[in-house]
Order: structure tokens, then C-alpha cells, then sequence
């Protein structure tokens, strides 16, 4: 995902992410807002000390993470060819998963 980097446990589970605040920053404008300055967040900064990076503790932020993912998924996805509905329910039908 752009402008997200995983942190992982030793068994490779996905913990964290570092969420690039250059990247994403009208969405952590908008948790601002919303929230008031946070308290509980953890920053990569800069040489100057200016937060270049939030990370998101997947045990105590999973709310906020979803509001992200969801985010980067609408991002991604908006670019992507529009297939039309009636040709997705043909090869829905086609498969099997499908009844009309």
C-alpha cells in the first residue's frame, strides 16, 4: 500500500504500520479534527523534530487502521477499469455463485 509500511512480530504478524504523514495527511487532518492532538500516537520524525510518519498499534488503534485501510482501498481502486454489472452476474452465474 502507498505510504503505509508494516511492523511485524517475530512470527511475522502483522502489528502496526507506520502510516506517511506527507502521503496521507488530509486523512490526519481530518483524525485531528475529530480527536483533538493525540496523545497515545507515536511519531517517526525528522531531523528538524516535524512527524514524518504515524504508527498505528494495530491492539490500540484497530479503529482508526480500518478507517485507513478503507481509505487506501477506495485510492487504489478508483483508477481500476469499471467492469459493468450485468457482465460480473453472467460470470457470477457462470460459476456458480449466482442465482436469479
Amino acid at each position: 500500500m502507498r505510504g503505509v509500511r508494516f511492523l511485524t512480530d517475530y512470527q511475522g504478524k502483522k502489528t502496526g504500520a507506520f502510516v506517511d504523514l506527507k502521503e496521507h495527511n488530509a486523512f490526519w487532518e481530518d483524525v485531528l479534527a475529530e480527536c483533538g492532538e493525540p496523545t497515545d500516537f507515536q511519531f517517526l520524525v525528522d531531523e528538524e523534530g516535524k512527524p514524518v510518519a504515524v504508527l498505528l498499534e494495530f491492539d490500540k488503534h484497530i479503529d482508526l487502521w480500518e478507517d485507513v485501510y478503507d481509505i487506501l482501498a477506495i485510492e487504489l481502486a478508483k483508477d481500476e477499469p469499471r467492469i459493468p454489472w450485468e457482465e460480473v452476474k453472467r460470470k457470477l452465474m457462470e460459476k456458480g455463485k449466482l442465482s436469479v
